[in-house]
């Protein structure tokens, strides 16, 4: 049965077998109704936008005119997004934290509000994180399993968790430094073309004179040095 109020034009009605009820607010055009389990809902045929609430879980839905998919749970505090342009999927914790998903790439990527870290992964399975505060990023090659890092002053370090190898760059000298598995470690200076290496076993450092092409050894255990070509 319809009924509605004069003096504000709002139509209402009820069905008594189903507990449903009905109301229609005529400034706005939205249509509401309730179940008998307390479920309450809500349409707007203006601008295409539909709510509802669920009684059971507490979540609340909506949808946009655009196919926009959204939900809310007010107990936890995590709410969820659909967006129907580029397929995204959002959400977000009560603690800060935002995620997104692009199923058609297979990227996801989340931040953390604990450390403030932006993390990503992509279909291939490399992983990825960045650091504001410190402006530090780090990544992970699946294919060869190479590890890098970058920091603020523009250094970057590579490590090959599969070979022991690792690798740096320091932006301040220009100076390159590698070490092998074996505890070996290498430097380049590109500015003056000098290298460097220094022998885990014997504890020998070798150094190579680009303007000479003289090699020089010291023996750090005795203190001998020579040239050795």
């Amino acid at each position: 049965m319809w009924a509605s109020d004069p003096s504000t034009g709002f139509a209402f009605a009820a069905d008594p077998t189903t507990g449903v009820n009905y109301a229609a607010d005529p400034t706005t055009g939205v249509v509401y109704a309730s179940d008998a389990r307390g479920g309450v809902y809500a349409a707007d045929p203006t601008t295409g936008t539909t709510y509802a609430s669920d009684p059971t879980t507490g979540y609340v839905f909506a949808s946009d005119a655009m196919g926009g998919l959204y939900a809310a749970n007010p107990s936890a505090g995590t709410s969820f997004a659909a967006d129907p342009t580029t397929g995204l999927l959002y959400a977000a914790d009560p603690a800060g934290g935002f995620y997104a998903a692009d199923p058609t790439t297979g990227t996801t990527i989340a931040t953390d509000p604990s450390t403030g870290l932006i993390h990503a992964a992509d279909a291939l399975g490399g992983l990825y994180s960045a650091d504001p505060t410190t402006g530090t990023t780090y990544a992970a090659d699946p294919t060869t399993g190479v590890i890098y890092a970058a920091d603020a002053l523009g250094g970057v370090w590579a490590a090959d968790p599969s070979t022991g190898t690792a690798f740096a760059s320091d932006p301040t000298t220009g100076v390159v430094y590698a070490s092998d598995a074996s505890g070996a470690v290498y430097a380049a200076d590109p500015s003056t073309g000098a290298t460097y290496a220094a022998d885990p076993t014997t504890g020998i450092v070798y150094a190579a004179d680009p303007t000479t092409g003289a090699v020089y050894a010291a023996d750090l255990t005795s203190g001998a040095t020579c040239q050795i070509a």
